[in-house]
């Protein structure tokens, strides 16, 4: 060995940074071949390893990874080293676990037996009964002799899940593949299917690999998703009543409590509703008979375990198997013990319920100190904010623009008060996100071509105006207190929901942590913009968007500081969504007329309290003419001059069965015109690389590359080059037409749509293939720009750059009207969320 191979494997340097670690053998690999980069990581385990470097140097390598050869010849070294750091034994065999290296891990065993002898501490029948899938009813092995498990083989060909929790290398998931012809993986916590396919389909090549999501079990127009939110919804009023309700202390920091238990439902509302959705995402995939076989990796998070252990669908069922490949070697060690706990509690029937009352300690120090020292203390602090110092336009009023960093909505915030400060004196309030992104945003608008030159070069002021961070010791206290004034409340909410395990499981893992951290930000939330009030005197507060809780919660304040509210919506919503808030603001900006009415109807708010202003994610470019605005848009997307007609397919998030359907009707309707055309399907941003792997699968076994392709570009390209706008539900529909490009709505015969965009604005809907050829045709013989549009007729404004003046103009009215605009508590919405009947689409 070299003098530069020891410095690297001995250098501290690369032993404490695992990414210099894997480049380093790679480019041994690269440069100098496959035995070398080996040597390299055997000698790397022969010297001071520590328990993550097996996975490190056997697992993460990848494709180039050891080969099991070399390992095996080299098991008395490994475990040499391995026998003198505690964890290190279980790391190798987990390692070798990983790789599919059953009997490479019983080897292993047997050698570390030899060296070690009767000193070894390490139970190694609960560590192989922790790697290996189980079912989750059988009795842990703590008692047996440890031999490779049978339970590590599946038939082969088939349809398999594969759900777990934390972050896994592709080389686990390969492992667990064997033998099957489809994989679908699901991660917990994940709503959209980001798991890294690319990386995972390079290990697996050979297999069909889907992602499975929370969405792509339970989608929003479900009667399932609906009962969710109904569920959750109820269980946060309750608790939230129960709060206040056993709160004296509370009217120190909240005046109006009864506009705060709305704030706080919303609040509790939202985190219980996600909560219970990720977990129906996992057990309605779990429970799927099309999956011939599910394994179930469990980690560190309690809720996965407690979830499949509340079910005794899930943990009897013998199709169901679990294990622990966790890079933590604690984890792993304690899983077998872990099961066998949950096993006993579950045959026993202990319920979540029963671990919701507190002690009896904690109750008599609440009830001494009525409200802790370091609750009260860290409350107070919340009041203690600093403003914008930056100088201000004299005769301009000062308005506070509330928004959230975000991708929906973040930069298009920044925007409407990028614009606003030409007029007003504009502070941003920032209630959640990353304050740097926000600057980012700040630079950005001034570089928008709508603004005009003189306005540039004075962005808005910006603050964010968050809850300070809490201790430990405040959190603790805080939970006790929310523990004692929610017990009654919390028992029934979990009685009423026995019988959904979903959801008596998410109330129950929220109960002692996740929701009196929530109520304690909203206390202080509601304290610190009391404070901003306080301190500046807003002619208005402009909101947007205001569904989100911590925004809403300025709505109900600044009404109680006789300041005038405009919630701010550029998105186009529709009551069709059981999860969309109804408008406690006393006006709203939104799109048009239609979305006025809409807003009447279902959202709480009467018309003649809504402007209708457009929106700046729906504008024509500046001095936009459709003709050129092609050329230059297919010049950006790399297509050349004189290319065939464009046909832009911008999808919605649905379920599989629907989108990949209408998918294959387009396809086949330009493969039956015998015409040259290509067709852009562009994945909607929620859909991960999943969904885009179902739409290439389609388009090759339709044989139709040629006409279409699947490409993430920039939507306003598309649109702008396209020729025709194919469109399901999405907000493109309308996009296109300000754009002035033809548009049509694909759909499936006997299948409706959330949003009816056909009637709206005026295009046909195709719901079978032959149709669509005859509207692609006559689309492409007509160009949109030319062609007469009813729509445009009913709403000239919408297709011109006035959005920003027009919002101007409102927030003028709104400042102009004062305090006799503000509605009353009676004129204010009854429900928190929208009133339209509930009905199920796409089901």
């Amino acid at each position: 060995m070299d003098l530069a191979s020891i410095y690297f494997i001995y250098s501290p340097f690369v032993r404490h940074a695992p990414e210099t670690a894997i480049w380093l053998y790679h480019k041994i690999h690269e440069q100098c071949g496959s035995a070398a980069a080996a040597h390299f990581a055997i000698s790397f385990l022969s010297v001071r390893p520590r328990p993550k470097d097996y996975g490190l140097m056997l697992v993460a390598t990848g494709e180039r990874r050891p080969s099991s050869a070399i390992i095996g010849k080299n098991i008395p070294h490994l475990v040499s080293a391995a026998s003198r750091s505690a964890g290190s034994p279980v790391a190798l065999v987990s390692s070798l676990i990983s790789r599919g290296e059953l009997n490479l891990a019983m080897e292993v065993i047997a050698e570390h037996g030899k060296t070690i002898g009767d000193q070894d501490t390490v139970d190694w029948s609960a560590v192989l009964y922790s790697l290996t899938p189980h079912p989750l009813s059988d009795a842990t092995t703590a008692t047996q002799t440890f031999r490779p498990p049978q339970t590590a083989t599946f038939p082969r060909g088939e349809s398999r899940l594969i759900i777990f929790d934390e972050e896994l290398p592709p080389a686990v998931i390969r492992s667990l593949a064997t033998g099957a012809d489809s994989i679908s993986l699901l991660q917990y916590r994940d709503l959209y299917g980001h798991v890294d396919l690319s990386s995972v389909q390079t290990e697996i090549p050979h297999c069909e690999i889907l992602i499975e999501h929370a969405r792509s079990r339970v989608h929003r127009f479900h009667q399932r998703y609906y009962d969710i939110h109904q569920k959750t919804l109820h269980a946060a009023e309750e608790l939230s009543k129960s709060f206040i309700q056993n709160s004296p202390w509370l009217r120190q920091f909240v005046r109006d409590l009864q506009s705060f238990e709305k704030d706080l439902t919303l609040e509790l509302s939202d985190k219980l509703f996600f909560k219970a959705l990720r977990l129906e995402g996992v057990r309605s995939a779990a429970l799927d008979p099309s999956f011939d076989s599910v394994i179930v990796l469990f980690g560190n998070d309690p809720e996965l375990y407690r979830l499949f252990f509340a079910d005794s669908m899930l943990w009897r069922n013998r199709r169901i198997k679990g294990c622990c490949r966790s890079q933590d070697v604690e984890t792993l060690v304690n899983y077998a013990n872990r099961i066998a706990d949950l096993q006993k509690n579950a045959r026993d029937h202990t319920s979540t319920g029963d671990r919701v009352a507190p002690s009896q300690n904690d109750e008599r120090v609440v009830k001494q100190v009525h409200l802790p020292k370091t609750v009260r203390d860290y409350l107070l602090s919340a009041n203690r904010i600093s403003t914008p110092k930056v100088s201000r336009a004299s005769g301009h009023a000062d308005i506070a623009f509330v928004m959230h960093e975000g991708r929906a909505y973040g930069a298009t915030a920044v925007q409407l008060a990028t614009h606003l400060n030409t007029h007003f004196n504009v502070d941003v309030v920032l209630t959640a996100g990353s304050k740097d992104r926000l600057q980012k945003d700040l630079i950005s608008a001034q570089s928008d071509p709508h603004l005009r030159s003189e306005h540039k070069r004075r962005p808005p002021r910006y603050m964010k105006l968050a809850p300070p961070f809490a201790s430990t010791a405040t959190k603790r206290a805080f939970s006790s207190l929310f523990a004692i004034a929610t017990r009654d409340a919390a028992k029934a909410a979990l009685a009423k929901t026995r019988d959904d395990c979903v959801v008596n499981c998410a109330i129950g893992f929220l109960l002692s942590d996740e929701l009196p951290r929530a109520v304690l930000h909203s206390i202080a939330n509601a304290h610190a913009i009391s404070a901003l009030f306080g301190k500046r005197q807003y002619a208005a507060v402009v909101i947007s968007p205001i569904r989100a809780p911590r925004n809403s919660q300025f709505a109900s304040l600044a009404r109680e500081f006789g300041i005038p509210t405009l919630a701010v919506e550029p998105h186009l919503l529709n009551a069709a969504y059981c999860r969309y808030g109804t408008i406690p603001s006393d006006y709203a900006a939104l799109y048009s007329e239609y979305f006025a009415q809409e807003y009447a109807r279902h959202f709480g708010i009467p018309r003649e309290r809504c402007y209708l202003v457009g929106s700046p994610r729906i504008l024509q470019p500046m001095n936009y003419n459709p003709i050129t605005g092609r050329i230059e848009a297919r010049a950006r997307m790399g297509f050349q001059e004189g290319a065939p007609p464009i046909i832009a397919f911008p999808t919605q998030p649905m379920p599989s069965k629907y989108s990949l359907a209408i998918w294959r009707m387009v396809i086949r309707s330009v493969k039956a015109l015998d015409i040259p055309v290509r067709v852009v399907l562009k994945p909607h941003p929620e859909e991960g690389a999943g969904h885009v792997a179902r739409y290439e699968q389609v388009l090759s076994e339709e044989g139709a590359a040629e006409l279409c392709v699947v490409r993430s570009v920039d939507i306003k390209d598309l649109l702008i080059a396209s020729d025709l706008v194919l469109s399901c539900y999405s907000t493109t529909a309308i996009e296109a037409i300000v754009l002035e490009r033809n548009v049509a709505v694909v759909g499936l015969e006997g299948v409706d749509y959330p949003m009816r965009w056909h009637e709206i604005l005026d295009v046909p809907k195709c719901n079978d293939s032959e149709h669509l050829a005859q509207v692609i045709l006559e689309s492409l013989s007509t160009d949109g720009s030319t062609r007469p549009s009813l729509f445009k007729e009913q709403n000239p404004a919408l297709f011109t750059d006035a959005t920003f003046d027009r919002l101007a103009q409102a927030v003028d009215q709104v400042v102009h009207k004062g305090t006799s605009g503000i509605r009353g508590r009676d004129e204010l919405p009854t429900s928190l969320f929208v009133t339209a009947p509930f009905r199920e689409y796409l089901t």
